[in-house]
């Protein structure tokens, strides 16, 4: 019987495959301004995925020309197109995405020190306290993006200031948390996973500037407090997704530390606007957060998926997620120790390569860009008497609306929403739409890093030419 192996016969030949999809994918991203934003799939590109499981190989080189044909050909361009301002989503790189390519390459999951995977990991959540002012003494973990990364923040909160141990009794008390009506739907979603409810996440009224107002927040909790309830943590936007808002961070570390509460950051949207010299003063009071939850495949344009949780307290949030089992019993701190992945891929690699590749101060660069960038189109919108800016732009979040005065509330919507499903299906651009004050509104956020100011006055155009031939 011969050995089976999954091997190349022909190692050779592998070779030569490998070169032609590495120039393929490099050639992809070079030629990305060729292709639409978006497009709707033909239902015959979508037909060809209703085949049933392969029984027989077909080998390497007829299969990646299958891809080639089905998939690379038919995918529309989305957050790797320069015109792509929708969903909070980076770029990308072509280092990067090659980096990617040696993380399974090597195929070396990130298990226990002083494993080489593992280090890197350390020096790359090192970087990112350093590149964020937070304290060099705290913990950290790389996890998949901004919802996991919340969610490890919630839970050491939840440990740390129930008042009794969590892990093994589980959720006895009324435990309530507070955030503004921008913080991220993640947000609810991880309370209801940890167990404390939507019922439990006090959503505060935003004020004039999206922000959480503290008097307003103070009054909730006080009135919990009164009524039995264990207020345990609150949580700050540093740029919310909605809007781009930035809650006045600094002030909620005071009230936080005034109140015994934690004190937590959703970053994973502007918290990499600490790299730029000139807007980092919006969000430098998250660097007193208890916990920071911040996302590097959005503003630091990384391939997905890499975020990263940082804890100011690292025996919290051991404690939080660590757990004995005989087959993997050890006494030093895992990374699978502060996260719930105990089988975790190698993230860290493409970051450390892109770091390496640019140094910090070209990130910081293009971060300020993508904000000027921001307030440049909203200062087109705001100049216009057919468009109208629905929110401040503190960050690199503009939201706005096409406006006639004949037209009422309603109608208004009606009219924004075809001129929305008219630019996004003509393909050329990709913002994405919300609501704000119960209006319907266009929505951009550059974090970009292939964007020009030619780009978005031409979107700015686009908008102004299609608004006038719409209808309600």
């Amino acid at each position: 019987m011969n050995n089976e192996t999954l091997d190349p016969d022909d190692w050779g030949q592998m070779k030569r495959l490998a070169k032609k999809m590495a120039e393929d994918m490099i050639s992809y991203q070079q030629n990305i301004r060729e292709k639409p934003v978006v497009k709707k799939i033909p239902q015959h590109v979508l037909d060809l995925f209703n085949e049933p499981v392969p029984r027989k190989p077909q080998g390497p080189e007829k299969t990646y020309q299958e891809f080639q044909e089905k998939i690379a050909s038919n995918i529309t361009a989305f957050n790797t197109h320069p015109r792509f301002w929708a969903t909070v989503i980076g770029t990308g790189t072509p280092f990067g995405a090659l980096a990617d390519m040696w993380a399974s390459g090597l195929n070396h999951p990130v298990i226990w020190p002083p494993d080489l995977p593992h280090t890197i990991e350390l020096q790359v959540i090192n970087w990112i306290k350093q590149m964020l002012g937070y304290p060099e003494d705290a913990s950290g973990v790389l996890v998949s993006g901004g919802s996991i990364a919340n969610l490890i923040g919630l839970t050491v909160a939840r440990n740390v200031k129930a008042g009794y141990n969590v892990k093994k009794m589980g959720i006895t008390k009324k435990l309530t948390f507070y955030g503004s009506t921008e913080a991220h739907s993640c947000i609810q979603r991880n309370l209801e996973l940890l167990g404390v409810g939507e019922e439990n996440l006090r959503k505060i009224p935003v004020d004039e500037d999206y922000k959480i107002p503290i008097c307003a927040l103070n009054k909730q909790v006080q009135i919990d407090k009164e009524k039995g309830f264990t207020p345990i943590c609150v949580i700050g936007n540093a740029g919310s997704t909605n809007t781009g808002s930035i809650d006045d961070l600094a002030a909620l570390a005071d009230y936080c530390e005034a109140q015994g509460l934690w004190f937590h950051v959703d970053g994973a949207l502007g918290s990499f606007a600490a790299l730029s010299s000139k807007y980092r003063h919006l969000v430098d009071g998250m660097k007193r957060a208890d916990s920071l939850a911040v996302d590097l495949h959005k503003w630091m344009y990384m391939p997905y998926g890499v975020g990263c949780t940082l804890i100011r307290h690292p025996k919290e949030h051991h404690e939080a997620f660590s757990i004995h089992a005989p087959y993997i019993e050890h006494e030093d701190v895992w990374l699978s120790d502060l996260g719930v992945e105990q089988s975790r891929p190698n993230r860290a690699l493409k970051v450390w390569m892109s770091l390496k590749e640019h140094g910090v101060d070209k990130y910081g660069s293009v971060i300020e860009q993508d904000i000027e960038y921001a307030k440049y189109f909203a200062g087109l919108v705001a100049k216009s008497s057919e468009l109208e800016l629905l929110a401040p732009v503190p960050l690199n979040v503009v939201c706005f609306r096409y406006v006639r005065d004949d037209l009422s509330e309603s109608e208004l919507d009606v009219l924004n929403a075809a001129l929305f499903e008219k630019i996004i299906w003509d393909g050329k651009f990709g913002p994405f739409n919300t609501t704000v004050d119960g209006k319907f509104a266009f929505r951009i956020c550059t974090v970009n890093h292939r964007t020009t100011k030619e780009d978005l006055r031409l979107f700015y155009e686009e908008i102004l030419e299609n608004g006038k031939n719409i209808n309600p």
